[in-house]
């Protein structure tokens, strides 16, 4: 029998203890989690839907849809939003690109004054950049906007009309 001192073994019990809390914590480990959903990240199993949308030349375009297309989105579904910007400019060096989500655009701020979800601006992108935004649609029906405030983006044309839908 191997004798430890009081130090070992209070480190042996607490090292169990935060062990199991973060068993209990955390829930299930990964690898259960991709059992459940084969060729999934544990989180995608949560997406209701995933949207595609390019970013180019002063216009959004959803895979599928016209440039600047409406899209129309339901309360309460979670959607994973996959942004790339496509835009290389004139010279090849790229345009940056933002998506932000509100109504009632404040050109001199650059931003939306109602955001369609708290606290929550969007997405910046530099050209040849992908990025990913994934959110539960708030319970806030009606038109709202994604637009790019980037200096003269929103003024040329670049935004589209969010329908959130109950």
């Amino acid at each position: 029998m191997i004798k430890k001192t009081r130090r070992q073994t209070l480190q042996l019990a607490g090292a169990a203890l935060l062990g199991g809390l973060a068993t209990s914590t955390l829930g299930p480990s990964p690898s259960a989690l991709a059992q459940q959903a084969p060729g999934l990240e544990p989180w995608e199993a949560y997406i209701d839907e995933k949207l595609e949308i390019e970013m180019g030349t002063n216009y959004f375009q959803v895979k599928g849809q016209e440039k600047n297309a409406p899209i129309t989105l339901k309360v309460g579904k979670i959607y994973l939003l996959e942004f790339a910007n496509v835009d290389k400019g004139v010279i090849g060096r790229g345009v940056p690109h933002n998506a932000l989500f509100g109504k009632d655009p404040d050109l001199s701020k650059r931003f939306y004054k109602t955001l369609l979800i708290d606290n929550v601006f969007g997405i910046d992108l530099e050209g040849g950049q992908e990025g990913e935004f994934a959110f539960r649609v708030p319970d806030k029906p009606g038109e709202w906007e994604m637009g790019s405030f980037v200096t003269g983006q929103y003024e040329a044309g670049m935004k589209i009309t969010l329908i959130i839908k109950k």
